[in-house]
């Protein structure tokens, strides 16, 4: 898991413990308030259990979803504050699936023969049920969510920054320096294969199949790389051409590099691309 990640993960298991310790006490209260069923048929525990599956399986489908959100790099459409209706839209998906997911465990969770006319009837109960306290606990998630994707940025444009004054310093370089622990790496430019985008950082790949992190963003490496024969080919990755096998275009276009990776390239892309094989 990526470090900047790893805070918001652990504030949501606070997040999610807290609702399962008040939705338990929150179904006792109820049950003894209006004698929904005896006291004696259940116990405190049994109540917890049955909280503890329904948040779980809400905790799995949200990480789901933020994790195949934040590997697709689609956060900043749907998280931005000033554009609400992407996140409004997608977490109508979550609770439809939720209340579904908790509608059938009923079935389970009660060893009971699953109908249409009682699951219907589940899925009423629990989206009047649900849907405000996973409305509140979604909106939680996406002002944390937010809050890390924005610290991100700013480190990202804080290195651009940095990395944009170097070159002004300096001439284009013949080979990258990347600090490992005490010493320094020297990897010449015909070394490497192609550049990964990392988090904040960037993972240089070589001929010698071994991979470098390094603390520098695609954006300032683009500009530095540019007269080497290394093209931007999607918002993830900068490839030496040189090490370009073939080229393929297509509804999902990519280049196969000398090693048998496989590199998408953006639509947008496309025609640099054309342009620079001439």
């Amino acid at each position: 898991m990526n470090a900047k990640y790893r805070e918001f993960v652990l504030f949501t298991l606070l997040m999610v413990i807290i609702l399962i310790v008040f939705e338990s006490f929150q179904q006792y209260y109820y049950i003894l308030q209006f004698n929904l069923v005896p006291p004696s048929s259940f116990t405190f525990s049994e109540l917890i259990i049955g909280q503890t599956y329904r948040w779980l399986m809400w905790l799995a489908i949200t990480l789901a979803y933020f994790g195949t959100t934040i590997y697709s790099g689609q956060s900043d459409k749907l998280f931005k504050i000033t554009r609400p209706w992407p996140s409004a839209f997608h977490l109508m998906i979550l609770i439809g699936i939720n209340v579904l997911i908790a509608s059938i465990l009923r079935f389970f969770l009660n060893d009971q023969a699953i109908s249409l006319d009682n699951l219907w009837d589940n899925c009423v109960f629990y989206f009047f049920q649900k849907t405000p306290i996973y409305t509140l606990a979604h909106g939680a998630m996406l002002g944390l969510f937010h809050l890390v994707n924005s610290n991100q940025n700013l480190v990202v444009e804080i290195l651009d920054l940095k990395n944009q004054k170097e070159l002004t310093t300096s001439e284009t370089p013949q080979a990258l320096s990347i600090k490992i622990g005490t010493r320094n790496k020297i990897i010449p430019l015909s070394d490497i294969v192609w550049i990964e985008a990392y988090d904040y950082c960037v993972k240089i790949h070589t001929i010698y199949q071994h991979a470098y992190a390094m603390r520098n963003s695609l954006k300032a490496l683009e500009k530095r790389l540019l007269e080497h024969q290394f093209l931007r080919v999607h918002r993830k990755a900068i490839v030496n051409m040189n090490k370009v096998l073939e080229v393929t275009y297509n509804s999902s276009s990519f280049l196969t590099l000398e090693d048998q990776t496989k590199i998408d390239i953006a639509q947008s892309r496309i025609k640099n691309i054309k342009t620079f094989f001439g």
